[in-house]
């Protein structure tokens, strides 16, 4: 297990910023940004494996960011997030602990466990870490950081580094990647980037490079490289037909290992928002290596990588919003594989109370067969208080 570099980092604020008079402490307060917010969730959970039960989880949930602009071509950052969990899933999920504080992903770890026991654990994580030069048309950015090539809003075949799941919906930061990225912009419209970023383990190395134009009012994006041992073409694109949001992207995936044929992931969304602020949304996703009848029961150490958005062949996505005032929004979602016929229903409402406090309902309901994709997975109603500072 890799040893956690976390405790040294929390004193980094301190090491990285300290000043030694007034004119510098000056300075450092006008380039110093910082930011975060304050959540606590509840969550009770119906699962399906245990009848008549439901299970409560609370979560404590606080983030902090912050940023130093040295100059006008030097910025450090680091942002991470504290939680502290009670209730049922460190009792009865295997190894829980383990796995809420697992950055298996990263080549380090900067994850922590303060303490844990039979019904709660406190861990503090960091997820962006990194230095930036910039100067001209080139920008370098090393450290933890998020590299987001993906263009659609569900399923994201072109994110290589930083694969995350639609439902897990509060982690809005989404994860990060150890990597060096280089980055020169070749015109008002046009860049290309490298991105190199070793494995967990330093065993192999993770490489791909990304070139992004604008033609006929469309942004196109071509990416190619070697990531999780498979190398790697896609494309991407976004634009609009008749005011609605077309967005696509797609990558080819050909293993460099035997046992495992050459597959291709596709996704495609529509959205449109009317005048009375409605909007809807609509995602498709193929998966050319997914399954086509019922996929029983799924690997509880399974990791979702930009191969395995989908299980089955073909997914469906559907999402319907409206802003009823200009404090509350109301939702509803949907997922359907419509290979082994589960789906996936959600409906979610978000009210601010003030400027930066709100309070945030979502339920997720899961149904299908019992060796289905979605057959296992329950019903959980979500409510959260958000404080944003």
């Amino acid at each position: 297990m890799k040893k956690s570099l976390l405790p040294f980092l929390l004193l980094l604020p301190t090491l990285l910023f300290a000043q030694d008079d007034e004119v510098k402490t000056s300075k450092f307060k006008e380039n110093f940004v910082s930011s975060g917010y304050l959540k606590f969730m509840q969550t009770v959970s119906l699962p399906t494996d245990i009848d008549d039960e439901w299970f409560i989880d609370n979560l404590f949930h606080n983030r902090l960011n912050f940023k130093y602009y040295a100059s006008d071509k030097i910025t450090l950052a680091l942002e991470g997030r504290n939680r502290l969990l009670y209730g049922a899933s460190p009792q009865y999920v295997p190894d829980y602990a383990q796995q809420f504080a697992s950055q298996d992903q990263y080549a380090f770890n900067m994850s922590y466990n303060w303490t844990d026991g039979n019904s709660y654990v406190l861990n503090s994580q960091i997820d962006r870490f990194y230095f930036d030069y910039s100067s001209g048309d080139w920008q370098v950015r090393v450290g933890r950081q998020r590299i987001n090539w993906g263009v659609t809003m569900v399923w994201n075949p072109n994110d290589l580094f930083n694969t995350y799941s639609f439902f897990d919906f509060d982690y809005e930061e989404r994860p990060g990647a150890d990597a060096i990225l280089i980055r020169n912009y070749l015109g008002p419209v046009s860049s290309i980037e490298f991105v190199f970023s070793p494995s967990n383990e330093f065993e192999y190395y993770n490489a791909a490079a990304l070139f992004k134009t604008n033609l006929w009012q469309y942004d196109f994006q071509f990416l190619a490289g070697y990531v999780r041992e498979n190398y790697n073409l896609g494309w991407g694109w976004e634009g609009q037909i008749g005011g609605a949001g077309f967005k696509g992207e797609g990558t080819f995936f050909y293993p460099d290992y035997s046992g495992e044929s050459p597959s291709v992931v596709m996704d495609i969304s529509l959205d449109y928002t009317f005048k009375n602020s409605l909007y809807l949304h609509t995602e498709t996703i193929y998966n050319s290596a997914g399954a086509t009848d019922a996929i029983g029961p799924i690997d509880p150490n399974f990791q979702l990588t930009p191969k395995t958005l989908s299980l089955g062949r073909f997914a469906f996505f559907n999402e319907m919003q409206y802003q009823l005032t200009p404090l509350t929004r109301l939702g509803v979602n949907s997922i359907i594989n419509s290979n082994d016929g589960s789906y996936y229903i959600g409906g979610n409402a978000t009210t601010s109370l003030s400027d930066n406090f709100e309070i945030f309902v979502f339920g997720m309901f899961f149904f299908g067969e019992e060796d289905s994709q979605y057959g296992q997975g329950g019903s959980q109603i979500n409510w959260r208080l958000k404080w944003s500072f």
